[in-house]
């Protein structure tokens, strides 16, 4: 402390130096401010490599067992890999490998390739890797429209052209195409034609394949001039196309146009887009590469899009529907309004009780010094923030150690008043400071420690509250090193050295005087009455506490609704499912509050995301809160349970309420987009979709839980098309040769590419409806054997129909079914356990199955076993500190013995408001304790001060509490208002903060109330029984 004492008088000595330091600290913490990464929503989500791999026309099975599995089984074991996902449906295999956080996602990707390398695979089977992007990465989405243009040529637009340009702003990796027609050639057989020239479409197909080609034949010297020779061959439109040359019979070709028609029609569609009245449109979704910070990428994006815009055709117009500006901006203004409110509060509080315009002033200065210092930390070590968890920070504690600093050195020379000079007044600073200097560095490491232990949260805890953890943490060392610093230098400028006189505070002298008559009548008269009313009130708030309800964190609002609908039976067409999202959309924009609906049917083009055709996600953009009807008062959940039961007159539907970046977390953590999702692990498809139907039936009996859903297993109608290997023998066919005719004309295949400038279009073949459409039809199409003769399938082939799987789940490299749901009107707590209990009652799993929970069930688990062990660790952590100082286990007790009712004001408040616990809320708890401890030290210490000077016990207890009565007051009141505007905010990004404000303003204000009657007590009754024991 020597050194402390040497270097707060050479700063008052050096008063004007260390004022030029201070404004110097502020400077380069608005630069660091400036150039620091701050997003407004943190990304939850670890490192993610997805594998995709198309196989058309292959069904959910054949996807699994040829792709899925085999690369499954290669990507196990990669280092720091920590989950694996699959899904495989009709014609496509998606893997998720989820990573250790940290990574360098080149790193993984890499790996990951190696190996997709080693991998064996069929024929033409390619996987590829999805983007670099984490899963709140899709930051723009927008249609293309056009009054003129149709939508294939829309579609053209987006693929050939607005991808390659929005690619080229720093910080997009990739832009997704969803929606529209793509323009095929389509070579339409006839297949009574084929048939009459004896041919098969395979034939047909290895033709126009062969036949789209170019050549070179180097170069010929002529003229001292080398003139290179090309042969060009390449399809170049329709015509092109129906000249080409299958065979020939006697000496007559027969070209395609005989056998079929060319035309240009749209690509065989696995999804579609609808925006309000418009049921085709086309969608571009820009991502943003993992790693990048948003406000950039954004700002790049906002200054290329003039350019972008001013390179469409003339006519055709972007039209963005998302954009991830907004919602930073709205969190901006909620969090920015929320901390503004907060500062006003404290200087008013601190001027309130002080009643001195100049102490106020340098007191509040300690926060932009302290700001100033915490921001330069985080840009020295470069640690990422977010607005979510700063804005929950709460001025009032950062303030708290120079409320009592300026406290005293105001108390200190108002006792000299006239008779000062400027060199007195420096010495009665620093005696003033150095009087409460020890305090107020003990008392700020006490809360430095409740905070410490917020690191040991991992997952979505972690890097929720982590920033909040560090910016209290460097403020909070920034706040006690510019107040021992700084504070009494700048007071040495600024108070002048006569006329210094404390105001009449006629509140501030009711207060005291009415806290010395009860203080006095709690020593004298209610002591264990007093002891009794605060065992009482834990014993109260700890059976209150088992009715509260519990989650795992807030749902932070988007100003969006994500609502996905399930069309029944799941084997629906896309034309059906067009239809009902039409009439989704049409009741959705019914509400004055939805400005635009956009449907998303199927999966997306490349595949990222894959879905059924019966799948419909939609995009309800809403209006500001403030802007809604009165009747829902800016509750959402209002307005979603009336939207869910207008829709639930639509026939035949399911739906699922979310919010978009939420829904696209949900799915990152738990491999599943759910909040609460029950996974059942088996190989049998059959036996895991009866288990999914009986705890589907056992789940919509629970009370809470609502938007119940689930991934349906089996229910795909498939003919079974199955080679006998005799008969095809007999004919020298073989199972490929069956196959490819299979393929080619029933689900049809791309031969070749025709080239139109920079764009390429598929060629793509198939015989024509009529041909194929029926059981008849079917085992009619001709297979030509290697002599020549034509064999219908019937002769080669059994024929049947069954019904098959949709999509199959994998995880843990195991099938699972999955089981999602929301919870709304009850806490996810004690839901979750309720519905876990009728499972384990009413559903018997057969041998080698299991159910395993996930979501936020799941986080919710992992973070309160953390908590459970952090709290007492950082009670131990405080132990210790306080018994370093104190030397005595009597002093500890006393100066922790605000524990008690801080728990209890946490929980009442928590209880009043109607508030779960939560993460959020627990750590609250943990801050509210450190303040309140904070408090007892000051008081204690002030009690023991006067203890040494003041034989009389009783006297001493009194005047060394009323001292310290005003900074305890004025910490407390300004730690409570100054988290007061998040605690009544309901904006958007205001979710997380409030109820760790609940906790801290229900926890400090029942808190600082009984303490300030705690300690002396308790003080006065170990030092009694002390002096009877010696």
């Amino acid at each position: 402390m020597k050194l402390f004492n040497k270097l707060i008088k050479l700063s008052i000595k050096n008063k004007f130096i260390s004022a030029t330091i201070a404004i110097l600290l502020i400077l380069t913490g608005i630069y660091c401010l400036k150039a620091l990464d701050i997003e407004a929503y943190p990304d939850f989500t670890n490192p993610i490599v997805q594998v995709i791999t198309q196989m058309p026309g292959k069904s959910a099975e054949e996807v699994e067992r040829l792709a899925t599995i085999p690369l499954e089984k290669n990507l196990n074991g990669i280092p720091n890999e920590q989950k694996l996902y699959s899904s495989s449906l009709f014609g496509l295999s998606v893997i998720k490998v989820v990573f250790a956080d940290g990574l360098p996602s080149s790193l993984i990707r890499q790996q990951v390739l190696e190996r997709i390398y080693q991998t064996e695979l069929p024929d033409g089977v390619k996987p590829v890797l999805g983007p670099d992007a984490s899963a709140i990465g899709e930051i723009y989405r927008y249609t293309i429209e056009s009054d003129y243009y149709n939508p294939m040529t829309l579609k053209a637009i987006e693929d050939w052209q607005m991808e390659k340009v929005f690619k080229q702003v720093p910080g997009i990796i990739e832009v997704n195409s969803f929606g529209g027609p793509v323009k095929t050639y389509k070579v339409i057989l006839n297949h009574e034609k084929v048939r009459f020239y004896n041919l098969d479409v395979g034939e047909i197909f290895d033709a126009i394949k062969a036949s789209n080609s170019t050549g070179g034949g180097h170069y010929i010297s002529k003229n001292d001039q080398a003139y290179i020779v090309r042969g060009l061959g390449l399809y170049s439109d329709i015509e092109s196309i129906e000249n080409t040359v299958i065979t020939s019979r006697n000496g007559i070709p027969i070209r395609v146009k005989d056998v079929g028609i060319v035309a240009i029609e749209p690509a065989v569609r696995i999804g579609q887009v609808g925006k309000n009245l418009d049921n085709d449109v086309v969608e571009g979704i820009v991502l943003m590469r993992k790693g990048e910070n948003p406000t950039k990428t954004i700002k790049n994006l906002q200054n290329k899009l003039p350019d972008i815009k001013a390179q469409l055709p003339k006519g055709v117009h972007l039209k963005p529907f998302y954009e991830r500006s907004e919602l930073i901006h709205n969190t901006m203004h909620t969090i920015g309004h929320n901390v503004i409110c907060g500062i006003v509060f404290v200087i008013i509080v601190l001027f309130a009780f002080i009643l001195d315009l100049r102490i106020t002033l340098i007191a509040s200065l300690v926060i932009p010094l302290a700001l100033g210092f915490a921001f330069t930390l985080f840009k020295i070590f470069d640690i990422p923030a977010n607005l979510l968890s700063m804005g929950a920070v709460d001025f009032g504690i950062i303030v708290d150690g120079a409320v009592i600093l300026m406290e005293n050195i105001f108390r200190c020379l108002t006792e000299y008043k006239w008779q000062l000079t400027q060199t007195k007044k420096e010495a009665i600073i620093y005696k003033a400071v150095k009087e409460v200097g020890n305090v107020i560095t003990f008392s700020t490491i006490i809360i430095l420690c409740c905070f410490l232990p917020i690191l040991a949260f991992d997952g979505v805890a972690g890097k929720l509250f982590h920033p909040l953890a560090f910016t209290m943490g460097f403020s909070l060392i920034g706040a006690v090193i510019t107040s021992l610093f700084f504070l009494p230098a700048i007071s040495a400028i600024y108070m002048p050295v006569k006329n210094i006189q404390e105001k009449d505070n006629k509140i501030l002298d009711k207060i005291t005087n009415i806290y010395r008559k009860f203080l006095n009548k709690i020593l004298e008269e209610l002591p264990k009455e007093f002891l009794s009313l605060v065992g009482g009130m834990f014993v109260v708030a700890l059976t209150l506490f088992c009715f509260i309800g519990s989650e795992f964190l807030p749902n932070l609002d988007e100003g969006n609704i994500w609502l996905r609908v399930t069309v029944l039976p799941r084997s629906t067409t896309i034309e059906h499912s067009v239809e009902v999202a039409r009439e989704i959309r049409e009741i959705l924009l019914q509400y004055p509050e939805v400005k635009n609906v956009i449907s998303h049917i199927g999966s997306a083009d490349d595949g990222t995301d894959p879905n059924l055709l019966s799948n419909i996600e939609n995009m309800v953009d809403l209006k500001l809160a403030k802007d809604w009807r009165w009747k829902w008062h800016k509750n959402k959940q209002k307005l979603i349970q009336d939207m869910s039961e207008k829709l639930s007159d639509i026939p035949g539907i399911t739906t699922y309420f979310t919010q978009y970046i939420q829904d696209n977390v949900e799915e990152a953590v738990s491999g599943s987009k759910g909040q609460v999702v029950v996974k059942i692990y088996g190989s049998d498809l059959y036996e895991l979709q009866k288990l999914q139907d009986q705890t589907l039936a056992v789940l919509s009996n629970v009370k809470g839980i609502v938007d119940l859903s689930y991934d349906q297993i089996i229910g795909q109608p498939q003919y079974q098309i199955k080679i006998d290997r005799v008969k095809a023998s007999r004919y020298g066919l073989r199972s490929d040769d069956i196959q490819k005719v299979v393929e080619i004309a029933i689900g049809g295949k791309n031969a070749t590419q025709v080239l139109e400038n920079e764009k390429r279009f598929d060629v793509f073949l198939r015989l024509e409806a009529k041909d194929r459409n029926s059981y008849r039809k079917i085992q009619n199409i001709i297979v030509k054997t290697p002599e020549g003769i034509s064999v219908p399938l019937s002769n080669v082939t059994d024929i049947s129909t069954d019904n098959g799987a949709m999509i199959i789940t994998r995880s843990e490299n195991s099938r699972v079914a999955i089981v999602r749901f929301n919870i709304r009107g009850r806490d996810l707590g004690s839901t979750v356990k309720d519905a876990q209990k009728e499972l384990d009652k009413k559903l018997q799993l057969p041998d080698e199955y299991r159910i395993k929970w996930a979501g936020q069930s799941e986080s919710q688990k992992s973070a309160n076993t953390r908590l459970a062990i952090i709290l007492p660790i950082t009670l131990i952590l405080i132990g210790v500190i306080l018994h370093l100082n104190y030397k005595s286990k009597r002093l500890v007790l006393i100066a922790m013995s605000p524990i008690l009712v801080t728990l209890s004001g946490c929980i009442f408040a928590l209880f009043v408001t109607r508030t779960y616990f939560s993460i959020s809320a627990g750590v609250g708890f943990i801050a509210a304790i450190g303040v309140s401890i904070q408090n007892g030290v000051i008081l204690l210490s002030s009690i023991i001060r006067q203890n040494k000077l003041n034989t009389n016990l009783i006297s001493a207890i009194e005047k060394g509490a009323i001292q310290k009565l005003r900074p305890v007051l004025t910490a407390s009141l300004v730690a409570i208002l100054g988290l007061l505007p998040a605690a009544l905010s309901n904006g958007i990004g205001a979710q997380s903060q409030k109820p760790f404000a609940i906790a801290i303003i229900g926890g400090l204000s029942v808190g600082t109330f009984f303490t300030i009657f705690l300690i002396p007590l308790l003080y006065k009754i170990t030092k009694e029984i002390k002096h009877e024991n010696s």
